[in-house]
């Protein structure tokens, strides 16, 4: 391992999927090496995340006194690894105020740089660092978007995501392809579609829950058959939901206890594997009496719940955390919450945000880990798309 020290950084605005700005650091070391990182961000942070930066300009922010300021701080010093990078990061004060997404966007850069500077891939250098062994994760392919995404107020839920199940990722997503085009010209001659949601998933207006999932049942059993393949999931988000003392539920609100029923009606209907969010991080005895009484087969998963916080896992609620590297700030700590999970027998699940770029560490983060599962989207819009790219040419990587 190479002592790395930062010849230079810079610091620039460019545009997430939303043309929202965001953050983009490039690092360089004196031996050579750079690396680029750009931080997503959310179309609603978590109440539990840590404060996020917004800018409102695009190109060359190295000017901007707090760019500046860390640009005096980092640049001339030498880093031994990753979790050293990280640490100096977290004790700077400045970043107090610049918020987790410019910390996710220095520390990913380093990592590259650092890749680079070893001679390795991104992948193999991540899985190097945590211990763990490289595999595909399952697809988690958005088809409907609702929620915080759907201003009409139809589907209340935040996503509901196709899971092909096949060993073969060209496969899985072929079946993808076929079974999305399919939805959306169902979707089109039978109701009212607004478009797309940031993360490329169907808005429908007015639909009914149920609706959506027979729909997206049948168009599955006609594009696929009666294949292995034919999985659902859902993120309900809820704390979004979340109402005085009950879940907003279009123009219903529903306490704790119908809310949780509801849930177990949708696992004896459907074949839903990943379920995410499904309460408010507060409502404490829904998740445990929901992780009590579902089927085996279902998978419940926490984002707003953990927030990529090693601190807050508990074996308890959920079977898996969902990892998103700017609710924690740095990859080292995603990387803690990581094995803090899977040290407690929980799954992994690494996941896009509403805004996200064309950068694809997700991808390389969630092969690294061999993450369960991985978030991404519709296989719709450049950002998107660069994802399920990018997670082909790992594929073949890994055939190999």
């Amino acid at each position: 391992m190479k002592d790395l020290c930062v010849r230079q950084l810079r610091f620039r605005g460019i545009l997430e999927s939303r043309g929202v700005p965001t953050v983009e650091a490039e690092l360089d070391f004196v031996c050579g090496s750079s690396g680029v990182a750009s931080a997503p961000i959310a179309i609603k942070p978590g109440r539990m995340e840590k404060i996020h930066l917004r800018i409102s300009e695009l190109g060359d922010l190295d000017d901007i006194p707090e760019f500046a300021n860390l640009r005096r701080v980092i640049e001339g010093r030498e880093f031994f690894n990753q979790q050293v990078f990280d640490t100096y990061l977290e004790s700077l004060e400045i970043f107090q105020l610049l918020g987790a997404n410019v910390k996710m966007a220095l520390s990913i850069a380093f990592c590259r740089a650092t890749a680079e500077a070893n001679g390795l891939t991104i992948v193999d250098h991540i899985a190097r660092v945590s211990g763990s062994r490289p595999a595909m994760p399952r697809l988690l392919a958005n088809v409907y978007s609702g929620g915080i995404h759907d201003r009409s107020g139809g589907l209340p839920f935040q996503q509901i995501m196709f899971v092909p199940d096949d060993t073969d990722l060209k496969t899985c997503i072929e079946a993808v392809l076929r079974v999305f085009n399919s939805v959306e010209r169902e979707v089109v001659e039978n109701f009212v579609s607004t478009g797309l949601s940031a993360s490329s998933g169907l808005i429908v207006e007015g639909a009914l829950t149920n609706q959506l999932l027979d729909v997206l049942v049948k168009i599955v059993e006609q594009e696929i058959g009666n294949s292995p393949i034919t999985f659902i999931g859902l993120d309900v988000a809820g704390e979004h939901l979340r109402e005085a003392n009950g879940y907003r539920l279009k123009d219903e609100l529903v306490s704790p206890e119908a809310l949780l029923d509801l849930h177990l009606q949708c696992f004896a209907n459907y074949p839903i594997v990943y379920f995410e969010d499904p309460f408010d991080p507060e409502d404490i005895l829904q998740w445990r009496q929901l992780i009590r009484d579902k089927p085996s087969f279902v998978k419940i998963f926490g984002d707003d719940l953990f927030v990529t916080d090693g601190t807050r896992i508990d074996p308890e609620l959920a079977d898996g955390i969902v990892l998103k590297v700017n609710q924690n700030g740095t990859l080292s700590g995603a990387l803690l919450a990581a094995k803090k999970a899977r040290a407690l027998g929980l799954d992994l699940c690494v996941s896009h945000r509403s805004g996200e770029t064309e950068d694809c560490f997700i991808c390389d983060l969630a092969v690294a880990l061999g993450a369960a599962f991985v978030k991404i989207g519709g296989p719709r819009r450049g950002d998107r798309v660069a994802k399920y790219n990018r997670l082909l040419r790992l594929w073949e990587t890994l055939k190999k």
